[in-house]
């Protein structure tokens, strides 16, 4: 075999390598870039799961307030503490519903179990099915739904 032969017999091996090596180099890194992008979307997820957690646990916080505005005596009405409360039950329900909170709209629409959760059905000049009353609000977060809304329907 000659000399020429041989090198360009090694260089060709070489070549070889150099691609074997350069795909092997290539299928690591968008593989790393896969399980990069993986354990970024996990995180996201949990994220998302924590924090529909801990907003459904202050959702009884929140009604609460809603419930102790709602009644607010008379002569309470001007009082600058009560006005306080009132304005720490916006802020609390604003924060909520800045981090993604989103109230389930139900008076008026037709009753869906997936969003909704009946306690009485009512006779009135409303269609079948039809929610009359929302006794109690119903909330989504990230189209998760964190409660139903508690309602009164048309029969």
């Amino acid at each position: 075999m000659k000399k020429d032969d041989k090198k360009s017999k090694e260089l060709n091996e070489l070549n070889q390598k150099i691609i074997e090596l350069t795909n092997g180099w290539q299928r690591t890194q968008a593989d790393f870039m896969n399980y990069k992008k993986q354990v970024s979307d996990e995180k996201a997820k949990l994220t998302k799961t924590a924090n529909a957690g801990l907003i459904a646990e202050l959702l009884p916080v929140l009604d609460n307030f809603q419930l102790a505005a709602r009644h607010l005596p008379q002569n309470l009405q001007n009082d600058n503490w009560a006005q306080g409360v009132q304005q720490i039950e916006k802020q609390f329900e604003g924060i909520l519903l800045e981090s993604g909170l989103k109230r389930i709209e139900a008076l008026g629409s037709q009753f869906d179990p997936e969003y909704h959760e009946a306690i009485e059905e009512v006779e009135c000049n409303k269609s079948s099915g039809e929610i009359v009353e929302e006794v109690a609000t119903g909330y989504t977060y990230d189209n998760i739904v964190l409660r139903p809304s508690k309602v009164k329907v048309a029969k």
